[in-house]
């Protein structure tokens, strides 16, 4: 049964008149004759008696009529109830542990530009490495955790958690060396350079890591730092080499102060996930930020 096939034949109620309600709904006669037999078929009786031009409508169907037309109007309602539900303004807080990655280069305007539309919403950002935000999302410490590296829907599922990917991201090898990277390198002709990387913990550090033991390689580390802006630093002003999200030297690479280097059969990238917990799926305020994150992801 139709919303549409309900108005046709309410409309022919009042009207008796096939022509009137086929114009008033901008069909043809023959149509509204196919809903009516439609209807009578649903309801097992005839609905309408012919009387010259006119159609009079018999007890039963005035009767169906009554309740069709509470039908009607509780659609028309809940779709209204709907759009004021959409409308309006939310409000609370929102509690969110992030990677440093993600908190210093993917989160920042997109937090903005939510505060912004969402004025009566208050978040919070807590930094942190991937291990530290998956144990905080897991005791319900914060509502939100957005982390990079490899989260299996699985395995986030039987830790009583729903996992979402939001972001695909180039891991780079770099240098402040053009020559160095004018060429595709082997991963190891490069194990006597100064290579800094993350801290233990980090996701970006071993993903890194694990591509290179698929390979049966170890990088000597020379420095770990918790800091990428002073990774760069080193790298830019010190000749040592790391690795990076692109979205974090995005704008090195632009203005040629980082050189990517291309590392043979070393294909690299890591994904950007949320994680919550399964009793919060119905979060209003973090249902609104997470599809707001994946809408500015797309851009």
């Amino acid at each position: 049964m139709k919303i549409k096939d309900l108005e046709i034949f309410l409309d022919l109620l009042k009207s008796k008149s096939p022509t009137q309600t086929a114009e008033r709904f901008s069909i043809s006669q023959p149509n509204v004759s196919i809903v009516v037999k439609r209807l009578e078929k649903l309801a097992g009786f005839p609905l309408f008696e012919r009387i010259g031009k006119k159609l009079v409508p018999t007890s039963r169907a005035l009767f169906l009529g009554g309740m069709w037309l509470e039908v009607v109007q509780g659609y028309y309602a809940s779709l209204e109830s709907l759009e004021r539900t959409d409308s309006q303004e939310i409000t609370g807080e929102l509690s969110i542990v992030a990677t440093h990655t993600i908190s210093e280069y993917f989160l920042p305007k997109i937090v903005f530009e939510f505060a912004k539309t969402h004025r009566k919403v208050r978040l919070k950002l807590q930094v942190a490495h991937f291990k530290e935000c998956f144990e905080q999302i897991k005791k319900g410490a914060v509502d939100l955790a957005l982390v990079e590296g490899d989260i299996s829907s699985q395995y986030a599922s039987t830790e009583g958690l729903v996992s979402e990917m939001l972001h695909t991201d180039s891991l780079i090898v770099a240098s402040n060396d053009f020559i160095l990277a004018s060429r595709t390198r082997d991963i190891k002709d490069l194990l006597d350079k100064m290579w800094i990387l993350r801290e233990y913990g980090s996701g970006q550090r071993e993903q890194f890591v694990g591509a290179l033991a698929k390979l049966g390689v170890e990088i000597p580390i020379f420095i770990e730092l918790n800091c990428t802006t002073a990774i760069k630093d080193l790298v830019i002003c010190e000749g040592a080499l790391s690795v990076f999200s692109e979205i974090a030297i995005r704008k090195e690479l632009e203005n040629k102060v980082l050189f990517p280097i291309k590392i043979k059969n070393l294909p690299l990238e890591q994904s950007f996930y949320s994680l919550k917990r399964r009793s919060q799926l119905h979060n209003p305020i973090l249902l609104k930020f997470e599809e707001y994150v994946l809408e500015q992801s797309k851009q």
